[in-house]
């Protein structure tokens, strides 16, 4: 999950009539936030650096023009590019497994940052993603086990994928500025398709942590991922994917998870958690006394791809985003009138006997996909 919430981990906390005030002495420059973990595996390691604006703000501002390099305890240095938006990036690492890995960071103000060593951790397979179907919803789960016993502590990040696809196809364009236009100005659509079915995606927000510690053996066994219900989104109206990642985490990464996740997940009611500092093994070498939010490990990620299809849900209803959508008629007088106030797309034209005596329309919201925020692109992996 992204810290970008963090600060509620702060906020004034309504508890019967006495507010809680956080004890914090806040710098001028706001608390540095980071984010990610050393990737041990084959994939890029990928670091987010922002800072805070206030107690009272929800602003989080990214931290560009930093210097952010891996270290090991032996002395290699592996430095990150900066990518936009306060990202901080390095392809596959030559992570020695028997070392010790930490973050180094200085900020454009000359400040510098430790993460503290942490020893290397690898994520077993993923056993298995499976899904059940309740009256409104489905649930989505993660099963995983450690035959060695050394994982114990598991955290799982999630990406949604989802196919969609308009009620309708515009099969003409309405063009009153070109003059070899007719003097309806409609023109046949050539790639009317292309905007009819998109593609959206989603990543997981919530801290997704579990811990085989209290077991017998290093199993996770079916740990509730995602729920989606069928009239909250129009994620399962089509076809569905999930992508879920696996990472593991050390006894201290795990706490600090719990503790982050209370703070920004499970605040609300006078008998949940009060808010707590988090801190975590991020330090400033140049000024001890300032407090960074972050926890910063060492892991290899594992992961697994599942689809979802609307023909394997039972058959109840399933919101599509598009009811309140409608197809209207517009005389072929008024069509320059209509769609030059927001019917710019025509579905199709209305003849009687040989001449066209009007049009249907719809607005773009219930023809081009995209409108929902979606892309006409197919995904390599769909």
């Amino acid at each position: 999950m992204k810290l970008k919430t963090w600060f509620l981990l702060l906020i004034i906390f309504e508890a019967c009539k006495d507010k809680y005030m956080p004890n914090i002495k806040y710098p001028a420059t706001g608390f540095l936030v980071v984010e990610g973990y050393i990737n041990s595996g084959k994939d890029s390691t990928m670091i987010y650096l922002s800072r805070t604006s206030g107690l009272d703000s929800i602003q989080i501002f990214s931290e560009s023009g930093a210097q952010v390099e891996v270290q090991s305890e032996q002395g290699a240095s592996y430095p990150l590019s900066e990518q936009k938006g306060g990202r901080y990036a390095v392809d596959q690492l030559p992570i020695d497994p028997a070392q010790k890995y930490r973050l180094h960071i200085k900020t454009s103000n000359g400040k510098e940052y430790l993460s503290d060593l942490s020893e290397v951790k690898i994520s077993p397979p993923i056993d298995s993603i499976n899904w059940k179907t309740g009256t409104d919803l489905v649930t989505i789960y993660v099963s995983t086990h450690d035959d060695l016993k050394k994982s114990v502590y598991y955290q799982w990040s999630f990406e949604e994928t989802w196919q969609y696809s308009s009620p309708y196809i515009s099969n003409y364009i309405f063009d009153p500025q070109d003059p070899k236009r007719d003097s309806l100005n409609l023109v046949p659509r050539l790639d009317a398709v292309v905007y009819n079915t998109c593609w959206l995606n989603n990543q997981s927000a919530n801290i997704n942590i579990g811990s085989s510690a209290s077991l017998n053996a290093d199993v996770i066994h079916e740990f509730p991922l995602q729920t989606i219900s069928y009239d909250g989104s129009n994620r399962l109206v089509n076809r569905y994917s999930i992508l879920v990642k696996q990472t593991v985490l050390s006894k201290d990464g795990y706490e600090w998870k719990q503790k982050l996740k209370k703070n920004t997940e499970e605040l609300g009611s006078i008998f949940d958690a009060q808010p707590s500092e988090t801190g975590g093994n991020v330090h400033c070498i140049t000024d001890p006394t300032e407090q960074v939010i972050g926890f910063i490990g060492c892991s290899s990620q594992t992961e697994r791809r599942i689809f979802i299809n609307r023909y394997e849900l039972p058959n109840v209803f399933v919101l599509t985003g598009f009811e309140n959508c409608s197809v209207d008629s517009v005389d072929v007088k008024k069509i320059r009138d209509i769609f030059s106030s927001g019917y710019e797309w025509v579905i199709d034209l209305i003849y009687k006997g040989n001449r066209i005596t009007g049009v249907t329309g719809a607005p773009s919201g219930c023809i081009d996909c995209r409108v929902k925020g979606g892309v006409n692109i197919k995904p390599s992996f769909w």
